[in-house]
């Protein structure tokens, strides 16, 4: 079958398409023939080396960590899935392998696919729907009627942050580029700040909740902006990051905190539900085919997307 692997760290050149065998689903996984799958910063990341204290180096390395397709076959310990059925989900942890023609995955890392969408549109929505609705309601604990921030917000994470949390009641303000402004209008956003002609962190504004999804404002930059039980989450595996949830685990008052996204089946039901309502949609930047692959990276760090790179597999 054909895939995407990194074939050593570095850049877009270490990207190959090469033929590999097809996975066997074990008992306990299925089988699942990809039709669409998407790029994220973690996946540059892991690209580049930065993360090869958690992914090791051995090569070539499959890549892709979201999906949509069909189950194609199912394990002999698993009676809960209908091979044709058609599902969309994402990978825990650090090894990617969703940029393939096959996928073996265990049932508690799909759902449903969404009724109404293309393999590419729900393919946009697994990670970055996950890791905004875990930072927002596990790490923030969101309640309806609090006043949050969105730090670049009209990226993948960003663009779906604003809208969950629409949904779950607050009231959003987004910071984002104005050529995005009104989109971020449309995902629900209330107010909009223009990050290079104001820095935020200098306003009156006051946040219960502070999303740095850029990485560009730690925490003790926003403190002075969060109201005094105020949660700030990142998304971004750094020493100021790690080094400030610790100094506020058992704090009373400001606190900072760390979302590691986990595939849960639960959440992508949830997130098939607000589809499925009109409350929630993917947001795609483009489309490429599985051999354009590198260009989807290049666009991703560019840290200019709005919405989702998708990587059409078949």
């Amino acid at each position: 079958m054909k895939a995407a692997v990194i074939e050593a760290f570095g850049d877009i050149d270490q990207i190959g398409i090469v033929d590999i065998p097809r996975p066997e689903p074990r008992p306990d996984e299925l089988l699942v023939r990809v039709r669409a799958a998407a790029v994220n910063p973690k996946d540059t990341f892991i690209r580049k080396g930065y993360l090869k204290a958690y992914t090791g180096e051995q090569f070539p390395m499959p890549m892709g960590f979201d999906f949509a397709g069909e189950i194609a076959a199912v394990g002999a310990g698993t009676t809960e899935a209908r091979v044709g059925t058609a599902v969309y989900g994402m990978l825990d942890g650090w090894e990617g392998r969703t940029c393939a023609e096959y996928l073996a995955v265990r049932p508690d890392q799909l759902a449903a696919m969404p009724a109404g969408l293309s393999f590419e549109e729900a393919a946009a929505l697994p990670l970055v729907s996950s890791t905004a609705l875990q930072a927002l309601r596990d790490q923030a604990g969101i309640q309806p009627g609090f006043a949050v921030c969105v730090n670049g917000a009209a990226g993948g994470v960003g663009s779906a942050a604003v809208r969950i949390a629409t949904i779950l009641g607050a009231e959003v303000t987004a910071t984002g580029s104005p050529g995005n402004h009104d989109f971020l209008r449309e995902l629900g956003a209330v107010g909009c700040v223009d990050y290079s002609a104001e820095d935020i962190t200098r306003s009156k504004r006051r946040f219960d909740i502070f999303f740095d999804v850029f990485g560009n404002q730690p925490f003790d930059k926003v403190k002075p902006i969060l109201n005094p039980e105020g949660i700030w989450v990142s998304t971004v595996l750094q020493p100021h990051v790690f080094k400030s949830v610790e100094e506020t685990r058992n704090s009373t008052g400001r606190k900072a905190r760390l979302v590691i996204v986990a595939s849960r089946r639960e959440d992508l039901d949830q997130i098939r539900g607000w589809v499925e309502a009109g409350q929630l949609g993917p947001v795609i930047h483009q489309v490429y085919p599985l051999a354009q692959i590198g260009e989807a990276h290049t666009q991703q760090e560019t840290k200019h997307t709005r919405g989702k790179l998708v990587i059409r597999i078949a």
